[in-house]
């Protein structure tokens, strides 16, 4: 038995070890994307007590993952920031491994954990500096701490456990503000199985509490941050149901169809079954909004309670295989081969992913070596400028990087009044609703300085440079 404690110890050991170097390499695939430079940019404003930079519409409480990313910056840059995905990514496998073995056994567990890591969203998800996978970490942790609470314990042990169940859900919540979706299913869920008394008493009214402290006591107007957050989830991006399902389950399709079959598991398929409506919450909310926002991040805390019955998909369909033939190395090569493609399938979807945002590396070089102190720089957009200020600031702490929607007309400032010295025209932060304004300063004495060619996973997009020779020639004249 100790043997065998031992051995198991070792392979889930090696599979986190898979996934910690699988998270780990190539953290600097790509340059900062807006939610990074912006979740990093909050952080430090928190930490050094300045007013906070985009709070009140930020989707997430700002004291959790960008306080973290930012001190992970201070310690090594863009990739220190994405190391703490890195942290929460490893410690959320071992929370769905935890869950699948509590509620089926070990032996479910290790393939619930091998197919959440080779899930190309988690692994992708984990090496991003945005607040995703912490969000996930807690949820997951929350559904750990309900499961446990069934188990037959004292009454103050259930009470703990269902209290630690209600704060991580909290504070998955407050990470992430959109997870909120989940609170009523799995109060639901509480609910069923526990009488009434603790259900109320350990986890609902410590949620309320806990949700009306927040609400008090929050550094930014409760109002305000919920408009951001409902307009984050409804935006622009509206696409008809039949290209919204078919991009969402793009990601999920194959979990969804491995956990259909874990239903009709022999001995544990009535567990699979709360485990998919558990999963839906989150991809309801997304055909309800018709928003196709961040659906390839979401489906990460769909995946948590997936993972477990797919495991048992995988086991029930492997049985079916070696009923029709039989012989001991069956069930392995064909549990060993769903793996495999599913290994594949997560390897194509990370790259994809990857190259997802821009890497706007070579345009942060242009302005590193032509630019200046106290140059002003506009973006044909309404946001995307945070890439410029993380990358540019400590350079050139007076410049200014601000969306075209800033600068009025007559080319003053919203602060102040001031000429842009380039604009940016951007084949992806950009909109159409404001090129033709950027366009019209380029017609009075601008010249284009760069054009940049940026790969994405759909295409290629153009970035262009514009510069205003005499403007910024003044300015180095002051100097």
């Amino acid at each position: 038995m100790i043997r065998k404690d031992r051995n198991n110890g070792r392979f889930f050991l090696l599979i986190l070890l898979y996934g910690l170097v699988a998270m780990a390499w190539n953290l600097d695939y790509n340059s900062a994307y807006h939610d990074e430079a912006l979740n990093i940019l909050m952080g430090r404003q928190v930490l050094s007590g300045q007013s906070c930079y985009g709070c009140a519409q930020n989707t997430g409480s700002v004291l959790i993952q960008p306080v973290l990313a930012a001190i992970g910056d201070s310690i090594g840059g863009l990739q220190g920031a994405r190391a703490v995905g890195i942290l929460f990514g490893l410690s959320l496998t071992a929370v769905v491994y935890l869950t699948a073995s509590i509620l089926l056994s070990e032996k479910y567990a290790f393939v619930a954990a091998v197919l959440f890591l080779f899930s190309g969203n988690t692994i992708y998800l984990s090496k991003l500096a945005t607040y995703d996978i912490v969000s996930a970490f807690f949820l997951g942790l929350s559904f750990l701490f309900l499961i446990l609470s069934e188990r037959k314990q004292p009454l103050y042990t259930i009470g703990i456990t269902l209290f630690c169940g209600a704060f991580s859900l909290f504070l998955a919540a407050m990470t992430k503000y959109v997870v909120a979706v989940f609170i009523p299913p799995l109060l639901v869920y509480i609910f069923l199985r526990h009488k009434i008394y603790r259900a109320v008493f350990f986890s609902l009214l410590p949620l309320l509490i806990f949700i009306f402290i927040y609400s008090y006591y929050a550094l930014y107007p409760v109002k305000a941050v919920l408009m951001g957050s409902v307009t984050s989830v409804y935006h622009e991006s509206q696409l008809p149901f039949s290209v919204l399902s078919s991009w969402t389950f793009r990601w999920v399709i194959m979990s969804y169809l491995l956990a259909f079959f874990g239903i009709f598991h022999e001995e544990k398929g009535k567990t699979a079954i709360p485990l998919i409506i558990l999963s839906t919450p989150i991809i309801i909310l997304q055909f309800l909004t018709g928003a196709e926002q961040s659906i390839n991040k979401n489906v990460i805390f769909s995946l948590i309670f997936l993972m477990p019955a797919a495991a048992l998909g995988i086991d029930h369909m492997s049985a079916l295989f070696s009923y029709r033939i039989n012989t001991s190395w069956v069930k392995p090569f064909f549990t060993i081969s769903v793996l495999l493609v599913t290994l594949v399938f997560g390897i194509d979807q990370l790259r994809w992913l990857e190259r997802q945002y821009p890497n706007m590396s070579e345009v942060v070089d242009f302005f590193k070596r032509t630019g200046f102190d106290g140059m002003v720089v506009s973006i044909d957009s309404d946001y995307g400028d945070a890439v410029y200020t993380y990358a540019l600031k400590e350079i050139y702490p007076r410049a200014k990087f601000l969306p075209i929607t800033e600068i009025q007309p007559e080319g003053k400032n919203v602060c102040e009044s001031s000429v842009p010295d380039y604009v940016i025209i951007d084949g992806y932060y950009g909109k159409s609703a404001f090129r033709d304004m950027a366009r019209g300063y380029i017609k009075n004495g601008y010249s284009l300085e760069k054009k940049v060619k940026i790969s994405l996973s759909w295409g290629v997009r153009d970035v262009q440079i514009f510069g205003n020779i005499k403007s910024f020639m003044k300015k180095r004249e002051k100097i």
